[in-house]
């Protein structure tokens, strides 16, 4: 008798912790906290594949330096981890493309000066983050895919960001810094743009936490 008493205090006290805990989780899920874990881990990711991307560029000076490097192993161990990143390598010499490690979308083989001094930009329907080295009179650019926008969409054409980077498709962006307060930095601290959530929020993944929550309550 005593311990059925003991198991039903038990319970009561094990299903008023879990409403609150239910409560809590329902309130941050319906806060800014996705908004704000999502743009966390997008500048988290987008750091990580600009940190390869220099590196890829910073590895091909010395294979630039030695003759005939085109179809060498290192290069073509160099571009391969820069097409797992989504990452483009482009080699100019005298500011003319001579070599490209993607030609899965056309590039401009004279550039304008100021094209690859920007720190984003719009080729061929995708936004890429760009990094420039200076070899003697050769030119090599790194261009990073982040996002893809289209003029029309269809059910197989989709605008959005990169599945790397953990977007919901429905969410957009701004070079408005003050579009929104969920900012992208690059890995020295500019700015690059602002993450547009949906105003009316649509059911995530997350929405998983309180469900079970309140599941575990009745």
């Amino acid at each position: 008798m005593m311990r059925g008493k003991h198991y039903h205090i038990f319970l009561a006290i094990l299903t008023v912790v879990l409403i609150i805990v239910a409560l809590s989780a329902e309130s941050v899920y319906f806060s800014d906290f996705e908004y704000r874990f999502r743009t966390k881990m997008f500048n988290k990711t987008l750091s990580a594949k600009e940190k390869i991307m220099e590196d890829c560029l910073n590895a091909m000076k010395p294979i630039l330096a030695s003759e005939d490097h085109h179809g060498s192993i290192s290069e073509n161990n160099l571009f391969s981890v820069a097409e797992q990143n989504r990452i483009t390598i482009l080699e100019y010499i005298d500011n003319k493309l001579i070599y490209w490690s993607d030609n899965g979308f056309d590039v401009p083989l004279f550039p304008e000066d100021s094209l690859y001094t920007r720190p984003l930009i719009f080729l061929q329907n995708v936004w890429f983050l760009t990094k420039t080295i200076q070899a003697g009179n050769e030119k090599i650019i790194g261009l990073l895919r982040f996002r893809t926008d289209y003029s029309f969409e269809n059910g197989n054409i989709k605008s959005g960001f990169d599945k790397e980077f953990g977007i919901p498709g429905n969410v957009g962006f701004s070079r408005d810094k003050a579009a929104s307060e969920f900012h992208i930095f690059n890995r020295t601290g500019e700015f690059l743009f602002t993450l547009i959530f949906p105003e009316v929020r649509e059911n995530t993944y997350f929405i998983l936490i309180p469900l079970c929550l309140w599941a575990g309550v009745f």
